[in-house]
């Protein structure tokens, strides 16, 4: 007998002692145990009859049913999710046969490559629809235990994702889950048994991932600046509260895209581009015809440019912001206007102290603070409305108008500084050209501070 037909007798013996169904034994041999835990062992099988390769996951029935791990993985139909193949049971044991995913763990792949932004935006995005397919499910799918060693990555760097042990169905009537599993680091408070988990424990999940694709840590660390908009990502993702996160991974998934360094890079050559052929064709064209044009005579404090329609308005106000503040913050036009964005432009444009434009005071009714420029608490990424645009440009021109906060208490509005800054925005008409009541564009944005900077030079001038 070889030492190979030995060692082979010897890994099978073992195998049989554990009480593994012969059914099992007969079709696959067991090449490898790779991981052993108290309720359940995974091997490395080959199939006899073809010799390929799968996994088996072989559960301590005593202690785990598997059923529900079966019934996930036989209703799932996707590339990157491991297909279901076969199972096997006798009165101890019960083996899942699973396709085998050959690649890297994550984990292993992330310590042997150094790893750039875009590199892992790509990564991410591509585990963010895999996320989508589950969640998109009927009931959604919740994958619980998000983590590298949990994600393959092939040769060709298309990923997987496995472990569907802890997986569950969104149950709507639930307000908790019966059990905590997960990994810690990794899981989301309401995963210890706060609350039901729903679609955002992955969202959490997924943000820690992203954090420790980008620092080597799942912790925060404040001496290691990220990029700042995937900064923001991972700040949403994980916040305490699941009302806090995204409410969605299509959510993520975009926010991904438009902070992704390369796309970035892609929309900025672009609108350089844009802008410089709009230069020249001005400048064509003639100065003095473009302002007869677009500029009304100065009447009633109002020096808004007049006949403009609305892309035209907006590329105008771009300009006027790039030549008088050299700033292109805004000149993605039809992203939303998020208080990230507005807190760049505070810092950046504005030269406000980074204490003063990125701390809020959360406060409930929410009232004036002269210390602080937000009087509430708004997280980077929510979007900011039509009234809220009012009250944040007049508080950057005029901000004693909104500073004497016991004088506001007397206006009806909810949070009285935003109806002073209205009535001022309208009596100027500072918010001419920013039409949509809700979320804003950043387009948008760029006229309401372009108009206001106007009338702020123009009422500083003296004329009534």
């Amino acid at each position: 007998m070889t030492e190979l037909e030995k060692s082979t007798r010897e890994i099978r013996s073992a195998f049989e002692r554990i009480d593994l169904p012969e059914a099992f034994l007969s079709a696959y041999d067991q090449l490898e145990c790779l991981a052993s835990h108290r309720y359940s062992e995974t091997f490395l099988v080959a199939e006899k009859r073809t010799g390929q390769l799968f996994i088996a996951k072989c559960y301590d029935k005593a202690r785990m049913n598997p059923g529900k791990a079966v019934s996930l993985l036989q209703g799932l139909n996707h590339r990157a999710l491991p297909g279901y193949t076969a199972q096997f049971e006798n009165d101890r044991k019960h083996c899942i046969i699973r396709e085998y995913v050959d690649g890297t763990p994550l984990n292993e792949y992330a310590r042997d490559n150094e790893f750039t932004e875009t590199d892992v935006t790509g990564i991410c995005l591509q585990l963010a629809d895999i996320l989508i397919y589950l969640h998109e499910q009927n009931p959604p799918i919740i994958h619980r235990d998000i983590k590298p060693e949990n994600i393959i990555v092939r040769q060709d760097g298309s990923i997987a994702l496995i472990d569907f042990d802890i997986a569950r169905h969104v149950k709507e009537d639930a307000e908790s889950d019966t059990l905590f599993f997960g990994t810690k680091g990794y899981a989301p408070p309401e995963q210890y048994g706060f609350a039901q988990t729903d679609c955002r424990a992955d969202i959490y999940s997924f943000g820690v991932l992203l954090r420790f694709l980008l620092t080597d840590s799942i912790r925060p660390n404040k001496k290691i600046r990220l990029y700042p908009p995937l900064q923001r990502i991972i700040d949403r993702c994980t916040a305490f509260s699941p009302d806090m996160r995204y409410s969605s991974m299509n959510a993520v998934k975009r926010a991904l895209k438009e902070a992704n360094p390369r796309a970035q890079a892609c929309h900025m050559a672009k609108r350089c581009a844009m802008l410089l052929l709009a230069g020249v064709l001005a400048w064509g064209c003639g100065t003095a015809i473009y302002h007869k044009l677009t500029y009304s005579p100065f009447r009633d404090g109002s020096v808004i440019p007049a006949v403009l329609q609305d892309e035209a308005r907006q590329r105008e106000a771009l300009e006027y912001l790039s030549e008088k503040y050299g700033t292109h913050l805004l000149d993605d036009t039809a992203s939303y206007f998020t208080v990230g964005r507005l807190k760049d432009m505070l810092t950046e444009v504005y030269g406000m102290e980074e204490s003063y434009a990125r701390t809020s005071s959360p406060v409930d009714p929410p009232i004036e603070n002269p210390e602080h420029f937000l009087p509430w608490s708004l997280g980077d990424e929510q979007y900011v409305n039509r009234d809220y645009l009012a009250y944040f440009v007049t508080k950057v021109y005029w901000p004693d108008l909104v500073a004497d906060w016991t004088a506001l208490k007397e206006a009806t509005d909810a949070y009285p500084g935003i109806t002073i800054a209205k009535a001022w925005c309208d009596e100027h008409s500072i918010m001419t050209g920013v039409n949509r009541p809700m979320d804003v564009s950043c387009g948008e944005a760029a006229i309401a501070f372009s108009n206001a900077d106007r009338v702020s030079e123009y009422l500083a001038s003296g004329s009534k």
